[in-house]
């Protein structure tokens, strides 16, 4: 299993919007066939948020974000994403292996 997570920190009143287009993209995600994407906030500062995306391994990563990345539907979703991001904060993004 290939994990990758993104890190970041969003406004709170921009909760709605960024769910919504959230949305949008994890389905676009699954159609080029990522396993699975979950988004989780923090319990003690709601502005803060993580993605988690899962793949089978780096080549399906690799495969699976060639594809999207190509697909004419994500650039609109992501550029108005990134709208949303507090002042000055740009999203972390991790790798990560199952060993176990």
């Amino acid at each position: 299993m290939f994990v990758v997570t993104y890190h970041y920190m969003m406004p709170t009143e921009k909760t709605k919007q960024y769910i919504m287009l959230e949305m949008r993209a994890i389905e676009i995600y699954l159609e080029h066939g990522c396993l699975g994407v979950e988004i989780y906030r923090d319990a003690k500062d709601p502005r803060k948020w993580m993605e988690l995306n899962r793949y089978k391994d780096r080549e399906h990563y690799n495969e699976v974000m060639t594809s999207v990345d190509a697909d004419p539907r994500l650039k609109p979703i992501f550029d108005e994403f990134i709208t949303l991001f507090e002042e000055k904060s740009q999203p972390e993004k991790n790798t990560y292996f199952r060993m176990i």
